[in-house]
């Protein structure tokens, strides 16, 4: 390796970190909402875009995940917030998903895959990897064990399976299932060298089921939550993510991170 491109990797490496500090706080800890729901069409909470950015910001959302359509619109809403950006596509996105973020300025990009399906997109998420590592772009793996719809391949084993694939494609940080109980799930932390945070999935019926998942899931050893529709279809978008907030980040217990979800978070009116 020459010494110029010793320094580019060195530069890329650096450049990496800090965008990595935009999306994880300062206890390496990540409360991230997932507002690319709306790519075929408005979506539950996402009708009006920077109305619902700008209620999870107020929130202390520490990035959100959306399209490269609404990242552009949004981005003045953002302020320090992290911006992920989804790169999901028909197409193979390797070769021109990176410098779509770069000039969009986000902080990280994010990939599904689906491990055990004929069409796993594996080979894209690696090909995705090299340009990430090239560019100085973290890369956020969602590898999902066969399909969205294949509910009953989401298990222990296959999630833990999946994590540990989309860290060796060379993933920074990964997002899969949660599967309980907590004693079990350490299974997937554990065997991942990948951080690892934790996808909502569908609403659940009542807050307090999502706030117990996430806690349950930060007591495995998780890094943080990605949750989309469990935040921005509840009535308070900005409490969710603040009694989230009070579980990820600050240990809180269940009831108290509930508590939170009936007094406005700090700057925010009702």
């Amino acid at each position: 390796m020459t010494i110029t491109a010793q320094k580019d990797a060195y530069v890329a490496v650096s450049w990496a970190k800090r965008r990595m500090h935009h999306v994880f706080a300062s206890d390496g800890r990540a409360v991230v909402v997932a507002m690319d729901g709306g790519r075929n069409g408005p979506a539950p909470g996402l009708e009006r875009p920077r109305d619902a950015v700008s209620k999870v910001v107020a929130g202390g959302a520490d990035a959100i995940l959306t399209t490269y359509g609404m990242g552009r619109e949004v981005a003045d809403v953002l302020g320090g917030t992290g911006l992920i950006l989804a790169l999901d596509s028909e197409d193979e996105i390797a070769d021109y998903g990176v410098e779509h973020a770069l000039r969009l300025g986000a902080d990280a990009v994010e990939l599904k895959v689906f491990p055990g399906n004929e069409n796993s997109k594996l080979a894209d998420l690696r090909r995705l990897a090299a340009a990430c590592a090239k560019w100085g772009m973290p890369l956020l793996a969602e590898p999902i064990p066969v399909s969205f719809q294949a509910t009953e391949s989401h298990t222990l084993e296959n999630v833990r399976n999946a994590a540990r694939i989309g860290a060796e494609a060379g993933a920074d940080f990964v997002k899969v299932h949660y599967v309980g109980p907590a004693e079990r799930y350490r299974e997937v932390i554990e065997t991942c060298y990948a951080p690892v945070l934790v996808l909502g999935g569908p609403a659940k019926p009542e807050p307090r089921e999502a706030l117990q998942m996430a806690a349950d899931a930060i007591s495995a050893g998780a890094r943080g939550v990605v949750f989309g529709r469990n935040i921005v279809t509840h009535p308070r978008p900005d409490r969710m993510v603040a009694a989230l907030g009070e579980l990820v980040h600050g240990g809180a217990t269940v009831e108290a991170a509930e508590r939170a979800l009936g007094a406005p978070h700090a700057g925010v009116s009702v």
